[in-house]
């Protein structure tokens, strides 16, 4: 068993040896910290502690991309020598445990980051004392973002470091980093078009896909999750640079860092001495590795085909079996790098080919029955109808507003399910038949909710005539008034309630306003406010859903929330059939 003293010597040779690259680390880091400071604070007309303080500490977004950078070169660095057969031979005939020299190599390299950073920090600090920009409570600043910054370090060290292990040459081992990147957020992107394009799904209702955007691609990587930090519970209190982390965050950046260096440790046992220079060092994942890459890049080509031959289920599968076979191929050059050995593993190549296909048709032609989901009558308690863009606000429980599709049919239940049942029908006929995006000017995108009697709620988004859209809703309406008041916020509204109603029309929208020029602009004056929505209110409950829907125009009104928001404003709709609210747009453009 290897002694302290031995240990510490072992660390302090191999810190030697990579004294190269903590001086290049060093230049580097006091270009970037302190001598940007010192350029900030040469301007002699701005507050020095203000300019420090925008100087180092949370504020420097641009630190931690390098930081990332650097932890994966210094990976690459430390542990090079597992590239060279001679080179791990002569380590590994060394009287160390392979732990002990695993040990030694990453605190070594980690050394070669973390005195030039932790140094460059420091003269950063005093750079600013000597201008008199002294502050305890920035000083912690710069002290936690620095240790911050050591953990963004250790998570893309110790993620490149379990690369390093899998991988036999720096070619590899590069690429493996970029899969180890890229490859989560390709899957997230391949789901959601799949979703999109070939499901009847309603936006907003999944909570999977609706936070896919930020959420769920911050955590495909450690990369990802340092470059996104600062948009979750790991950011608390707001300092004099920025946003302090949080404990749960250091917490998460702790736990990656440990996890992904104890993987590598385990991989590090077990990797034999003869992989250097392989492709892989461990050969049982080469086929593993090889389907999980072709099958994405099979689904990506299928795309291709979809969106270029749009409607051609041939040419898909053409480009499937072609290009999946193709990159089989190049991944087993990649191993062998022999070309003669490309086809050794034929049925990787029939494996990834009937997985894309499997995926990419299952999707296309909806073989699990996603989109022709229709619940039977009488096991539904209440249905929600909408069409599919809310130019309106609606209010919420928590006594707020919104226009967020989940919400929005939460809001707009009706127990009528027979009055309503016809549209749902209609829409998952269509998208049974004839799939999703057909894009008719006869049809019409509407969410749908089921809220079956088991508790249970489903969401689709459906193609449907218009004509059976409109004369379901309006005879809901007909027949339950209450629902027309739900379904425009507007008829509750009082006059205090709002803050600014216009409106610009064109000359041939409304006949009976006339228009002077091409079109005309109506600013109600705030006196006027009560009446134009007394008189909006009165023709929009005495006319039918189908006479409003057909309206070609529309009515802005600003409510007290929206006040000082320039984008926020309801537009309801207006149309000649609204005589009462026209005959007062028309006296007042004529004033």
């Amino acid at each position: 068993m290897t002694s302290t003293i031995s240990f510490s010597k072992l660390v302090r040779a191999e810190f030697r040896q990579m004294s190269w690259l903590a001086a290049l680390q060093a230049v580097l880091f006091l270009l970037l910290i302190p001598f940007r400071v010192l350029m900030a604070l040469s301007v002699k007309e701005l507050n020095a502690l203000d300019v420090l303080c925008g100087s180092m500490g949370f504020a420097r977004f641009e630190n931690a991309p390098v930081v990332l950078v650097m932890g994966g070169a210094c990976a690459l660095c430390g542990f090079s020598y597992l590239y060279s057969q001679t080179k791990l031979d002569l380590y590994h005939s060394l009287p160390v445990k392979r732990d002990t020299l695993f040990a030694a190599k990453y605190l070594a390299s980690f050394l070669t980051f973390v005195l030039p950073f932790g140094a460059a920090q420091l003269l950063g600090l005093l750079t600013g004392v000597l201008y008199g920009a002294g502050s305890v409570t920035l000083s912690l600043e710069v002290v936690v973002c620095t240790v911050q910054l050591i953990l963004f370090f250790l998570c893309s060290y110790s993620m490149t470091l379990v690369a390093v292990m899998l991988t036999g040459k720096l070619l590899t081992t590069v690429l493996a980093i970029g899969v180890f990147g890229c490859y989560l957020p390709l899957l997230i992107v391949l789901g959601d078009y799949f979703v999109h394009e070939f499901l009847a799904f309603c936006e907003g209702t999944n909570w999977l896909w609706a936070q896919s955007d930020r959420s769920l691609l911050k955590h495909t990587s450690p990369w990802a999750f340092c470059v996104f930090w600062g948009n979750g519970v790991e950011v608390g209190r707001v300092g004099l640079t920025g946003r302090w982390p949080s404990l749960a965050g250091l917490c998460q950046l702790v736990a990656v860092a440990v996890l992904l260096s104890l993987l590598s440790l385990v991989l590090y046992r077990h990797r034999k001495t003869e992989s250097a220079g392989g492709a892989l060092a461990f050969r049982r994942l080469e086929g593993v590795i090889k389907i999980m890459l072709a099958v994405p890049v099979s689904l990506v080509t299928a795309i291709i085909a979809y969106i270029t031959f749009y409607d051609s289920g041939l040419w898909e599968l053409v480009f499937i079996a072609l290009f999946g076979a193709l990159f089989c191929m190049l991944m087993e050059f990649i191993y062998r790098w022999d070309i003669r050995q490309v086809l050794m593993h034929k049925w990787h190549i029939a494996v990834s080919v009937a997985l894309a296909l499997a995926v990419f048709f299952g999707f296309r032609y909806d073989v699990l029955g996603y989109n022709s989901y229709l619940p039977e009558q009488d096991e539904l308690a209440a249905i929600a109808v909408r069409e599919e863009y809310a130019s309106w606000d609606y209010p919420t429980s928590e006594g707020e507003t919104t226009r967020e599709n989940a919400r929005l049919l939460d809001y707009l239940e009706s127990d009528e399910v027979g009055l309503l049942y016809g549209i749902c029908e209609d829409g998952a006929e269509r998208a049974k038949t004839d799939g999703v995006g057909n894009y008719d000017e006869n049809l019409r995108q509407v969410n749908v909710k089921y809220c079956l009697k088991s508790g249970k709620e489903v969401c689709r988004s459906y193609e449907v005539d218009v004509k059976r859209y409109v004369s379901g809703l309006t005879e809901l309406m007909e027949q339950d008034p209450s629902y027309k008041e739900r379904f425009y916020p507007v008829l509750g509204w009082r006059e205090a309630d709002i803050v600014e109603i216009s409106g610009t029309f064109y000359s041939n929208e409304l006949e009976d306003l006339d228009c002077s020029d091409e079109w005309c602009e109506v600013i109600v004056p705030a006196g006027e406010l009560g009446a134009v929505l007394a008189a909006y209110q009165e023709d929009l409950r005495t006319l039918s859903f189908e006479q409003i829907y057909h309206s070609n125009s529309y009515l802005g009104f600003r409510t007290r929330k929206q006040a000082g928001i320039s984008y926020m404003t309801d537009c309801y709709p207006l149309g000649n059939e609204f005589k009462h609210t026209i005959a007062i747009l028309k006296r007042l453009a004529e004033e």
